[in-house]
């Protein structure tokens, strides 16, 4: 048997993001496999003894050194305790998801080792009438936190059942319109990363911004948030263009959004000066203007393509390209679901683009531990699920006192760190963010910008120390895009 230890932290952040570290002793006994109930009861509960967090700001959870003997994924042990119910799709066509959030959900379950914690996963079916019968059955197994659900309909079917009971809810969805009263948002909102990016981007010296978008909620939510984030720092927002997110030809928004026709009457009447000058000079000039097919650049210096498909994305970059809207003239900008998309610097046109991910430096640690407990690679919803478990665990305490399932240690301002970062609640339900910039370079994607270590921290600087300028692609070992 291989012993299998994280080396993950959750915690309550201190000052500048230096709290002392509190690590738990190792387990004394290994998890054993539990059967599985019916009506939903799948597996439950959390091996060995665990601690909590302390009071916010003072003290942090080292998820580590656990001396689990490699236990099976579904490994449980049947306890008595507080219930946290987990609100995700495990039938239909979101199974996929489901059972990927259920398992970073299990994992967190095994490295808090908190036993006072009992873990009721409900299947929702992947819609909103499931996901509201799955929220009364969780009211009726006294469950004090509900985990999940995944999508915004979901959140919304969910909310007056959770409001009733009394219970606060940590949702997996990243739509800010269902966030609020009990309810709050783990995932990763447009309206965080467009701001991070816009802030990087102004840094950088660029003004003028538009945005190619698709015509959903995703985009809507894009544009808005970009509108308010330039206006709010002195830009300029300069275009906006909607496209059908299943089209595969972008061609007619972008010759809009960039005043192509424009430019190529420019270079017309460019030529027809130079030609009626008829000088040694006017012809050298019209020599150069031979590989031109416009004159000038587009009427904004940065570009932001919130895309949901890397299908998309490949499309875009090839005409923006081909209608002379080129990088470094314009930054190319993007969101954070760039980072799971493969292949980024096998595109000409991206590269020298930037984009907000989050960066952890537990995060590897993560990966491996999670590909040695199920066999296979985690999903970003893995992730997902297993800081926000930590932190119901975390918070549930030691059986002698109440959970600290209330707004004032959600919404703790300090935060908490876990596989994907820095993050924390706001009183208005949405999860804050410390995201880090990444470059796109023929040799992958490169950080260029670390991720602020504590909100009450300034932006880092551009490049951290020791790290090559991003004008020297190459130099910086990538860090895969897929």
């Amino acid at each position: 048997m291989i012993a299998v230890c994280a080396a993950l932290i959750l915690s309550a952040c201190g000052p500048g993001g230096q709290s002392p570290t509190v690590t738990l002793p190792p387990s004394s006994t290994t998890p054993q496999p539990g059967a599985v109930g019916q009506s939903g009861d799948a597996p439950e509960g959390a091996p060995a003894i665990g601690g909590a967090l302390t009071h916010p700001g003072v003290g942090s959870l080292a998820l580590g050194d656990s001396s689990l003997l490699d236990p099976p994924p579904d490994a449980v042990r049947a306890v008595d305790g507080i219930p946290v119910a987990l609100l995700v799709p495990l039938t239909g066509r979101l199974a996929g998801p489901g059972n990927a959030l259920l398992e970073g959900a299990q994992m967190a379950l095994f490295d808090v080792r908190n036993t006072e914690v009992r873990l009721v996963p409900i299947d929702t079916g992947g819609n909103a009438l499931g996901a509201e019968q799955a929220a009364r059955e969780a009211v009726q197994r006294g469950a004090k936190l509900i985990v999940g659900p995944l999508l915004a309909e979901s959140v919304s079917a969910v909310r007056p059942i959770a409001e009733a009971a009394g219970i606060k809810v940590v949702a997996f969805s990243n739509s800010s319109r269902v966030a609020g009263g009990p309810v709050f948002l783990a995932g990763f909102a447009p309206e965080e990363q467009v701001d991070a990016i816009v802030a990087h981007a102004m840094a950088e010296g660029r003004r003028k911004f538009a945005i190619l978008a698709p015509s959903n909620d995703y985009g809507n939510v894009s544009v808005d948030a970009l509108r308010d984030a330039v206006t709010r720092r002195g830009g300029e927002f300069s275009r906006v263009a909607f496209y059908d997110p299943e089209a595969l030809d972008f061609s007619d928004q972008i010759r809009r959004i960039s005043d192509y026709q424009s430019r190529v009457q420019a270079l017309a009447q460019q030529r027809a000066e130079l030609q009626a000058i008829g000088d040694e000079a006017s012809k050298r000039a019209l020599k150069r203007l031979e590989i031109l097919e416009t004159w000038g650049d587009p009427p904004f210096d940065a570009l932001l393509l919130p895309v949901l498909q890397p299908q998309t994305l490949q499309i875009l970059s090839a005409q923006l390209a081909y209608y002379d809207v080129d990088q470094p003239a314009v930054r190319i900008l993007g969101l954070q679901r760039w980072d799971s998309f493969p292949s980024l610097a096998s595109e000409p046109g991206l590269i020298g683009s930037r984009y907000p991910a989050a960066r952890s430096s537990f995060r590897e640690r993560f990966d491996q531990r999670f590909a040695q407990l199920y066999g296979h690679p985690p999903s970003e919803l893995s992730a997902l699920a297993y800081d926000v478990t930590a932190v119901a665990a975390s918070l549930a305490g030691d059986g002698r006192r109440p959970p600290k399932y209330d707004v004032a240690t959600l919404t703790n301002p300090d935060g908490f760190i876990g596989a994907e970062g820095l993050f924390r609640f706001t009183e208005k339900g949405l999860a804050q963010r410390s995201f880090a910039i990444m470059e796109v370079r023929q040799s992958g994607v490169a950080l260029i910008q670390e991720a602020p270590a504590s909100f009450d921290l300034p932006q880092p600087a551009l490049t951290p120390p020791g790290m090559p300028s991003a004008d020297q692609p190459g130099t910086v070992p990538p860090v895969p895009s897929s």
